[in-house]
């Protein structure tokens, strides 16, 4: 007997349409040409798998061969923090594309839409902090590919004692070394760069 999808796993036309950006009678036509697999309620209301819509975006991503901007999210509450970020990119050797957020509900909404390379978040933000962000893009396999970066002014021993972090996530303690900043985001679009390359050659 096949499991029933988990609600999350089940998408309304006007969440798809969020996500991808889209309007939902663009949507809707998407759905009725066939071009994005999706069911309709014995109440006549369209459903979409969120496996089916991951792979409309992925085959975006693939079918786009021109060179593309690394895609940044900010989720920073501190509007001159926020600033001097901003600045501090334009100082990358590779063209970056930053969204920012002040919170966590307001990054994941972007998340949804964007699909950011790498999310860079401080920890202490109101309502919703970076821990609930990092939380909710781990429980998610289909953000498994975003890279996470905590700023905060936090020693380490802090910000693991105060919320779950994982291993893996990268940290930098406020203020940052610019050039320590900078090196990862090249390093990163480098690699991203390349990713890319390789899946169109």
């Amino acid at each position: 007997m096949t499991p029933a999808p988990k609600p999350t796993d089940i998408l309304t036309t006007q969440q798809a349409a969020r996500i991808l950006g889209l309007s939902t009678t663009t949507v809707q036509k998407m759905v009725a040409s066939g071009e994005l697999e999706a069911w309709v309620t014995s109440g006549g209301h369209r459903r979409i798998f969120r496996s089916a819509l991951d792979s409309k975006i992925q085959l975006r991503s693939d079918t786009d061969t021109g060179p593309r901007e690394l895609r940044v999210l900010l989720a920073e509450d501190d509007a001159i923090q926020a600033a001097y970020f901003e600045t501090l990119l334009k100082r990358c050797r590779h063209s970056v594309l930053l969204t920012v957020a002040t919170d966590a509900s307001q990054a994941l909404i972007q998340i949804e839409r964007q699909r950011p390379d790498v999310v860079v978040t401080d920890l202490m933000m109101q309502p919703f902090d970076g821990y609930h962000l990092i939380k909710t893009l781990s429980a998610e396999p289909a953000y498994r590919a975003i890279e996470l970066v905590v700023v905060t002014a936090k020693t380490t021993e802090e910000a693991v004692a105060d919320g779950e972090l994982p291993d893996w996530i990268t940290l930098y303690q406020k203020p940052v070394q610019a050039e320590r900043l900078l090196g990862y985001i090249d390093a990163l679009a480098s690699r991203v760069s390349r990713s890319r390359q390789d899946k169109n050659s």
